[in-house]
């Protein structure tokens, strides 16, 4: 009986000292080298659609369902899934922090477990290779959760490494180039290779109404032209068309940021909101859209999926370059060649 006793003493005194030395959260870290330059790592991260097609976690359920936040790139981007296997579950992820080619930091959710975050650091590495260090950190849980958090760890940490290895065969995969309509001036697509650029310009955040995004276009050009004519006497060849790069529209938050301006090659005085900001160098998709801003997310939408039939990587980056007057033209009329940087 005494022995009894003792046992279920120390039964007792194990499970009360037993949750001071069980750690508190479940963290995970794993380090992989890609072969494949940190541009196109970034958005495979950044590109939730992209994410989902080597995540392990998602591929353990081949009919899970996902639903994508508009637009599914970039900070504040999300996603939610839900699945009939319970080990996969519900959830979601939400990129809470990013900067471009450096890192990427998300907020996860699974069920009715919130706050877990994972961050992934990405370091440029020569003969474009790419380190990737991938971690997740659980939110802090308390004694029994403590020991499924410790008996998650080799699990949590082979989804990490497989993902990598599924990441890495994808980034293998070459890219065809092989599609019969070339000529962008009829909507056809056409890869073109130029050099690093500059735009003079002022940038604009607005909702994502069509009137208010054409009412700051309109004074933007403007005003960025009479700078470079007036102060500094800059002819008409020298100025080239009107150019927007994009630097944000969601849907979801009615918000989009852009820059209008002029790409000049002559040294310009920078004053105020006046500014340079750089287009990169590199491989781009083109064609022209025809028509008003209104529909010009249209043309977008089918380059994008053009790309992914022809297994083209595509940036965030993007430009268009404006061939008719907003104010004179009827919307049917105009004509706006569109750029989009290709990754691989």
């Amino acid at each position: 009986m005494k022995k009894v006793l003792f046992a279920l003493l120390l039964m007792v005194v194990a499970l009360a000292v037993l949750p001071i030395f069980l750690p508190k959260n479940l963290y995970v870290e794993k380090e992989y080298i890609l072969d494949a330059p940190v541009e196109q790592v970034y958005t495979h991260f950044n590109d939730l659609k992209k994410f989902t097609k080597f995540d392990a976690w998602s591929s353990k359920d081949s009919a899970i369902i996902l639903k994508f936040s508009s637009p599914f790139f970039g900070e504040g981007a999300s996603y939610k899934w839900q699945s009939e296997d319970k080990e996969v579950g519900e959830g979601s992820m939400t990129i809470s922090e990013a900067r471009l080619n450096e890192f990427i930091t998300y907020n996860l959710n699974f069920g009715e477990v919130k706050g877990n975050s994972s961050e992934v650091i990405f370091q440029r590495l020569d003969d474009d290779k790419t380190r990737v260090i991938w971690s997740f950190d659980s939110v802090e849980a308390n004694y029994p959760f403590q020991i499924f958090n410790l008996l998650m760890k080799g699990t949590v940490k082979n989804n990490l490494e497989r993902s990598l290895e599924n990441l890495n065969s994808i980034l293998q995969q070459p890219a065809q180039l092989d599609y019969a309509n070339q000529d962008v001036e009829i909507g056809g697509f056409q890869i073109v290779e130029q050099g690093p650029k500059k735009l003079f310009g002022v940038i604009q955040q607005t909702s994502i109404n069509d009137e208010e995004i054409g009412t700051a276009m309109s004074e933007s050009f403007g005003l960025v032209r009479s700078y470079l004519v007036d102060a500094s006497n800059l002819s008409d060849e020298e100025i080239g068309k009107p150019t927007v790069i994009w630097k944000q529209y969601d849907q979801e938050k009615n918000a989009a940021l852009f820059y209008c301006g002029y790409i000049v090659n002559q040294t310009v005085a920078e004053v105020d909101d006046l500014e340079f900001t750089d287009i990169p160098g590199g491989k781009f998709l083109t064609t022209f859209h025809n028509g008003g801003f209104n529909t010009l997310e249209a043309t977008y939408k089918r380059m994008r999926n053009f790309a992914e039939v022809q297994n083209i990587e595509l940036s965030t980056e993007t430009y268009d370059v404006y061939y008719s007057d907003a104010e004179t033209t009827e919307e049917s009329e105009m004509r706006i060649q569109v750029f989009i940087q290709i990754l691989n």
